[in-house]
């Protein structure tokens, strides 16, 4: 079966969500703890030889210590030496949600020219959103254009360098933008993928939108709900994609 790796850690609370997901378009789940996995010394080629795809869930990781996603980036890249645009460039597939993301943007993978900070209210939102796929290639968004997803951050606020979105940039490409502004991040832009199309990282949780009854429309106006289980489809494109393989 297709193994997929879904990250467990102090503070992480989206592990159960994250590979109910997965599993349930056929992927077959490891939940494993990160300190487990640096105490094994799970290698990059650790990585490559056994997993398919890797899945960094949402929460409070190591208690957003120095930082949200700080501690985990810091666990990954020197506990355990992992290089994810490797992982990618060699097959793998890379989806960060929230805190994950967070995660992904301390570790590099997106280079240096981009920032998270927390929302430009000060406060942690917890909504629904709608979101729009812009036009740069991802895998985890074929056949998806429009979004209707969680979010549930305080730490939210994308920033960039002032003219890192002016100009063709080799370490990522803008993917999803909500439809409003919802914590003032640069351009609206809720989402980023990398360079080879395969890493994912968006603060929006897909995973919590897996079937329309979870949407907060469901009891009130359950005929707008059509389609809004477009967060299964992430886990889908993801599964498809290393079937390929």
């Amino acid at each position: 079966m297709t193994k997929a790796l879904v990250l467990a850690g102090d503070g992480i609370n989206c592990e159960q969500e994250m590979a109910f997901a997965a599993k349930k378009v056929g992927f077959s789940i490891d939940i494993v703890h990160i300190n487990d996995l640096i105490q094994k010394k799970f290698s990059q080629e650790d990585l490559k030889k056994t997993y398919k795809s890797l899945f960094l869930p949402g929460g409070f990781s190591f208690g957003d210590h120095l930082g949200s996603g700080r501690v985990l980036a810091l666990k990954l890249k020197k506990g355990l030496a992992w290089d994810l645009n490797d992982f990618a460039e060699n097959g793998g597939v890379v989806l960060g949600v929230c805190n994950g993301f967070q995660a992904l943007i301390a570790m590099g993978v997106f280079g240096k020219n981009v920032s998270i900070t927390h929302n430009i209210q000060n406060t942690f939102i917890n909504r629904w959103a709608s979101l729009q796929k812009t036009k740069n290639d991802n895998i985890f968004l074929k056949g998806i254009e429009k979004m209707y997803l969680p979010i549930r951050h305080g730490e939210g606020r994308l920033l960039f360098d002032s003219s890192v979105l002016l100009y063709d940039n080799s370490d990522f490409q803008v993917s999803v933008q909500y439809s409003e502004d919802v914590n003032g991040s640069t351009e609206k832009i809720a989402g980023l993928v990398s360079s080879s199309g395969r890493i994912f990282g968006l603060m929006p949780h897909p995973e919590a939108a897996i079937r329309k009854t979870q949407t907060p429309q469901w009891t009130m106006n359950p005929e707008d709900c059509d389609g809004v289980e477009v967060g299964l489809q992430f886990f889908k494109n993801a599964y498809e994609e290393v079937q390929c393989l």
